[in-house]
C-alpha cells in the first residue's frame, strides 16, 4: 500500500509539474510580463502602456489568465484590481512551490527634457494653470502624460507603476519615457535632448500590515531614507523609501525574518534537547548509580 501510495504521489506531482511546464511556454514572454503586471494590481490600461500593446490585447490575455486560474480578480471598483494565485506565482517563479511575493510601486519617475526645437507636426495642449506667472502646458501621448514648461522644456510622466522587482520597474519606467520621447520626436517633429533629467530620486511603496500597525503611533519621516505614512489623498498606510537600495533591502526583509525564525527555531530544539537530557541526568537513580559505581558499594 506504501508503494502504491509513493507512486500515485509521484504520478500527481509529474502531472503538476508537466501542467505547468505546458503553461509557462504558452504564455511566452509577453504573457508573462502581462501576468506579472496584472498581478501586481496595475490597471490594464498602464500594462499596455508599458508592454507597448493595445489595451483589447492585454484585455485578451487578462480573461485567458483568469481562465487558467494564474489571476483572480481582486477589487471591483472604478477599475479591476487583480492578484496573483498560487498558481500564477508558479508561473512566474518558473517553480511547483510558486513563492508568493510582495508587491512594490514606483512613484511617477519623471523625466525631464530640454526641447531644442518645437513640434513641427501640431500636439492639442491643454492649460494646465499659470504658476508664479508663466504657462504650463500638458498633453496624453499614447496615454502618457507629457507637461510643456515655459522654459522650453517637456516633462515625461510614466506615472505608477507596480510590480515585485525594483530594478525591473525602474527599466519598465526608462522604457515607457523612451518610448513617448520617440514618439515626439518621430511623429510630432520635436527635437529632444539626447538626456534627460530624473525630476527626483525614485519612490518606492510597500502597502504592508507593519505599516498600518506604525502609522497607528504617527507618521515618520527620516530625510534621505523615507517614511511611514498615511497623508491625503489616498490616507492609506505604508512604508516610503528613497532609494533603490533600501528598497531592495526591504524586498529582502521577509526572507531574512524566515531565515533568522528558522535558526531561532533551531537553536530552541536544540535548547530543549538538552534541558531533557539534564533531566534525564539529574534523576535521583541515575545520581545513586552513579554514587554506586564510585564507591563500589551496591545499595
Amino acid at each position: 500500500m506504501a508503494e502504491l501510495r509513493g507512486s500515485s504521489c509521484f504520478s500527481c506531482r509529474k502531472m503538476r509539474v508537466k501542467k505547468l511546464n505546458k503553461s509557462f511556454e504558452l504564455l511566452g514572454l509577453r504573457g508573462r510580463r502581462i501576468l506579472e503586471l496584472l498581478g501586481a494590481g496595475n490597471k490594464a490600461c498602464d500594462v499596455a502602456k508599458v508592454v507597448g500593446c493595445s489595451k483589447p490585447n492585454v484585455s485578451y490575455w487578462k480573461n485567458k489568465l483568469l481562465d487558467m486560474g494564474a489571476l483572480r480578480l481582486q477589487c471591483h471598483d472604478v477599475y479591476d484590481v487583480f492578484s496573483l494565485t498560487p498558481f500564477g506565482s508558479k508561473l512566474l517563479t518558473g517553480s511547483e512551490r510558486g513563492v508568493g511575493r510582495e508587491v512594490v510601486l514606483l512613484e511617477d519617475y519623471a523625466v525631464k527634457f530640454a526641447v531644442v526645437e518645437n513640434e513641427k507636426v501640431r500636439l492639442e495642449w491643454v492649460k494646465l494653470g499659470e504658476p508664479r506667472n508663466w504657462v504650463k502646458l500638458g498633453v496624453r501621448v499614447d496615454g502618457v502624460r507629457v507637461v510643456k514648461n515655459a522654459d522650453r522644456s517637456v516633462v515625461i510622466h510614466p506615472g505608477r507603476l507596480r510590480g515585485f522587482d525594483v530594478d525591473e520597474l525602474l527599466v519598465e519606467s526608462g522604457r515607457v519615457v523612451e518610448r513617448v520621447k520617440g514618439i515626439l520626436e518621430n511623429r510630432f517633429g520635436m527635437v529632444l535632448s539626447s538626456e534627460g533629467v530624473a525630476l527626483h530620486k525614485p519612490i518606492f511603496r510597500f502597502y504592508s500590515w507593519e505599516a498600518k500597525d506604525l502609522a497607528q503611533a504617527g507618521t515618520t519621516i527620516v530625510d534621505g531614507v523615507g517614511s511611514i505614512d498615511c497623508s491625503p489623498p489616498e490616507k492609506i498606510p505604508h512604508e516610503e523609501y528613497h532609494r533603490r537600495e533600501l528598497a531592495k533591502e526591504r524586498l529582502l526583509m521577509p526572507l531574512h525574518v524566515r531565515r533568522l525564525e528558522d535558526k531561532v527555531d533551531s537553536l530552541a530544539a536544540e535548547v530543549h534537547d538538552l534541558v531533557s537530557t539534564l533531566r534525564e541526568l539529574t534523576q535521583p537513580s541515575v545520581i545513586q548509580n552513579a554514587r554506586s559505581k564510585n564507591t563500589g558499594y551496591v545499595t
